[in-house]
């Protein structure tokens, strides 16, 4: 599967091949052309303005169509057969213990962080009772 980047870099052509392998789905085209129909008999007849309107309306609907089918078969795509980052499985239990020892400390300072803000974060409840009280 590509990556977001490796997408970007596709050119047009590329973008193009790969939407022409896609299979759009039955009756999109029909659905795409009612919703088009049913829009300019809703329209109050303002003249050309308005139908350059939808033409960039069509121009925009039909660049989604085309931008979902690429998305659509890229996904598609097999992704690489995954593989074991560590060939020793003591490593891997390493690398496990230290990414639970960094996720800790990162807690416990958060931690502290509520304890130190906790007397203060009392102070509004403290004042409404006050205030509420007299």
């Amino acid at each position: 599967m590509k990556s977001i980047e490796e997408i970007e870099k596709l050119g047009i052509e590329e973008l193009e091949a790969a939407s022409a392998q896609s299979a759009v789905p039955e009756g999109f085209r029909r659905r795409i052309e009612e919703t088009l129909l049913s829009e300019e008999a809703l329209a109050d007849g303002s003249g050309t303005g308005r139908k350059a309107a939808r033409l960039s309306e069509v121009a925009a609907i039909a660049a989604f169509a085309a931008a979902a089918a690429v998305a659509a078969v890229l996904l598609m795509q097999r992704p690489s057969e995954l593989r074991d980052s560590f060939d020793d499985p003591r490593l891997a239990y390493a690398q496990v213990e230290q990414t639970f020892r960094f996720i800790s400390d990162k807690m416990s300072g958060g931690i502290d962080m509520v304890r130190e803000a906790g007397p203060v974060a009392g102070k509004p409840e403290e004042i409404i009772q006050k205030i509420n009280s007299k």
